[in-house]
């Protein structure tokens, strides 16, 4: 009995990890696209925000959204940050 209870355990653990780890991989991955699509634009519009987060970089790039290069307004309109 203990013994399944363990196992149970270690499993329900694996199962958890497991979906963890893709979740964070496609996090990461979506933040790899995003600065690859807005790195000049971070740099070029809203480099006073370095540092400041996410919230207030994305804040810069929506209020310039019309001098945006055409790869991070496409980005940040497949995300759902632009319309």
């Amino acid at each position: 009995m203990r013994a399944t209870r363990l196992a149970l355990a270690a499993l329900a653990l694996s199962i958890m990890a497991a979906g963890t780890i893709p979740a964070k991989a496609q996090q990461d991955e979506m933040r790899a696209r995003g600065d690859r699509a807005c790195k000049g634009d971070a740099k070029r519009l809203c480099s006073k925000f370095f540092g400041q987060g996410d919230m207030m970089m994305l804040q810069c790039f929506q209020e310039h959204q019309a001098r945006l290069s055409s790869s991070c307004r496409k980005f940040l309109t497949e995300v759902g940050q632009l319309h």
